[in-house]
């Protein structure tokens, strides 16, 4: 079992001390950054505080959509009048709340974030990589803060952990602190079983079709070590956001018996093209690292960025990029 820090007292307090709270998660958001977002607020509201729930969105992610009314795009004057405490979830780097980071200018940030990599930002920090999911942090936050705990919010502590732990596969010996949590939450009511009917049921037809094409066009590098496929500009209009399944994608890939790393490349507009990627169980590769390098971040096993290019040039540059790693 690896320890969980304590919570920091200033992140207490200044929840307690403060009348309003601005809750924002980053651009592109996850289930583990939105249900992160719902419980920092319902910690707030048990303790009769003002809340607004800040996101840039786009919800586009099937198993998010349904979250997207319950946020905000614009701080109203009058909620900055508060001089509210910003509590930040799921963020590595400022930009990533993008265009919110320089309307809070001025006021007091907390962060709650497990990123190894990223920018060292805000007043306040509560940060540690080795948690599973932001979630995890927010229910010891919970814990400290002697918040009951109800149905309604085991079930978002356990999404946002299965979320980023692709249904707990992500998990090594050792943790068993993780299995302990869950426990606990189906005993307060959260289930497992509606938790992974949202994240990998109720697909479409569209959805398989680009799946299967998506594998069908996957190219082996370094004997198997790398594996890369890629969406076209015209593909990314045609089946947009909502049918693209890459947790199912990565997890058939990383499969194949020796493949270390999966790229996914998608050209999103004429010169930008995003790159997913992630790393084997028992790989090596940091590829958050490789990722931070690129302007973008996230985990060692998982991560991303976008790129100023088109798909040729960036498939050229991130495929080089990995030759160190897996051999020229």
């Amino acid at each position: 079992m690896i320890p969980t820090p304590p919570v920091p007292d200033a992140l207490i307090e200044a929840m307690l001390s403060h009348e309003a709270s601005i809750i924002i998660g980053h651009k592109n958001p996850d289930a583990d950054c939105l249900n992160s977002q719902y419980l920092v607020q319902s910690i707030l509201h048990y303790f009769h505080k003002k809340t607004l729930l800040l996101s840039p969105g786009p919800f586009e992610r099937q198993e998010i959509k349904q979250f997207e009314h319950h946020f905000s795009t614009a701080i109203p004057d009058s909620f900055l009048k508060l001089q509210p405490l910003v509590i930040i979830v799921d963020c590595s780097t400022p930009d990533r709340i993008e265009p919110f980071n320089e309307v809070i200018e001025g006021l007091t940030v907390a962060v709650i974030d497990h990123h190894a990599a990223g920018t060292d930002f805000g007043d306040i920090r509560y940060v540690f990589p080795k948690a599973f999911s932001v979630t995890f942090l927010i229910y010891h936050i919970m814990k400290k803060m002697k918040v009951p705990l109800n149905a309604v919010d085991a079930q978002r502590v356990l999404f946002g952990l299965a979320a980023d732990t692709g249904f707990f596969r992500h998990i090594n010996e050792g943790r068993s602190e993780v299995f302990s949590m869950v426990a606990e939450l189906a005993e307060a009511g959260a289930s497992p079983r509606d938790i992974y009917q949202t994240m990998y049921g109720d697909r479409s037809y569209q959805s398989r079709k680009l799946l299967g094409l998506l594998l069908t066009r996957t190219e082996s590098n370094y004997d198997g070590r790398l594996l890369v496929t890629w969406e076209t500009l015209e593909e990314n209009d045609l089946y947009g956001e909502a049918e693209r399944d890459s947790d199912s994608l990565y997890a058939q890939l990383l499969a194949v018996k020796g493949c270390e790393v999966v790229l996914y490349f998608r050209q999103e507009a004429h010169l930008r093209c995003t790159v997913g990627f992630r790393a084997g169980a028992n790989s090596s590769i940091d590829v958050g690292l490789i990722a931070s390098g690129l302007g973008g971040g996230g985990h060692k096993k998982a991560s991303g960025t976008a790129l100023a290019m088109e798909l040729g040039k960036a498939m050229t540059t991130v495929i080089g990029i990995l030759a160190f790693y897996l051999g020229s």
